[in-house]
């Protein structure tokens, strides 16, 4: 597999966000949508002085439609939002873990092999969110960029 998973306990992560929806048929085009997130996420966290504390995030939310999704940075836990942005705690979780090394546009091929292997380690993906960390940014050459994918996992 060109994507090993693993089973681990992700820690609560405390991240300054920003939200939109996304149809389906509108995943082709988040990019740019997630770029004005981050973006607005940045601005408001350089005028309120807050320093990030750890990788971009996108967290998703599916629905019949689409994707509700929180789009900004990790923070202090101590976070109150500042303006523009709101503030998303995720808590500890047992998730299904694997890092792609590639395009973004290939991201649904490593969903697909994370499905595959959690379900032949026995276990059921959680209905429900998922995130995405993304360890470097977009000046990056796509060949070279690095998102980790979390899936919380269903109890044994």
């Amino acid at each position: 597999m060109a994507h090993p998973m693993d089973l681990t306990r992700t820690a609560a992560t405390t991240a300054a966000v920003t939200r939109f929806h996304v149809a389906y048929a509108e995943l082709p085009m988040i990019g740019e949508r997630m770029g004005r997130a981050f973006g607005t996420v940045a601005a408001a966290l350089e005028k309120a002085s807050i320093r990030s504390d750890g990788p971009a995030l996108a967290y998703y939310e599916p629905g019949a439609d689409g994707f509700d999704v929180a789009a900004g940075f990790r923070v202090e836990a101590d976070l109150a939002a500042p303006p523009g942005v709101e503030r998303l705690d995720l808590p500890e979780v047992e998730a299904a873990h694997l890092t792609h090394l590639g395009a973004y546009r290939d991201l649904p091929a490593a969903y697909d092999e994370l499905r595959t292997q959690v379900e032949q380690a026995g276990r059921t993906l959680a209905d429900g969110p998922m995130w995405e960390e993304y360890w470097t940014g977009p000046e990056t050459p796509e060949d070279q960029h690095r998102t980790e994918i979390y899936w919380p996992l269903s109890p044994a």
